[in-house]
């Protein structure tokens, strides 16, 4: 079965060398982007409910670009510098590539 069309669960892309559309021009198919998920970033007042001590932490896992402002806007919020020394890792998708395998 060859697949014709896809599905995204994201906001289309604003820029134009997005995987995406590579992805649309070289595989022939239709990709329809509906975002399922929104995020909105917590408090800094929340996150010190949590009882959250960022500088307890020598790495971070962010999961998306929106989830990195957040983090950044609370260490703010929090008067928190984030040491040159944490490192963090931001997992969205940076590249689609084209199937190994006839569909």
């Amino acid at each position: 079965m060859k697949v014709k069309t896809i599905l995204v669960s994201q906001p289309e892309p604003k820029i134009e060398n997005s995987p995406y559309f590579d992805l649309q021009q070289k595989q022939k198919v239709k990709v329809d982007f509906r975002p399922f998920i929104h995020v909105e970033g917590v408090s800094a007042k929340d996150v010190r409910q949590q009882k959250v001590d960022l500088s307890k932490y020598s790495a971070i896992i962010l999961t998306s670009r929106n989830s990195v402002d957040h983090f950044f806007r609370v260490a703010d919020e929090m008067r928190f510098k984030v040491p040159d020394s944490m490192k963090y890792f931001c997992l969205s998708l940076i590249h689609i590539s084209e199937p190994t395998r006839p569909y």
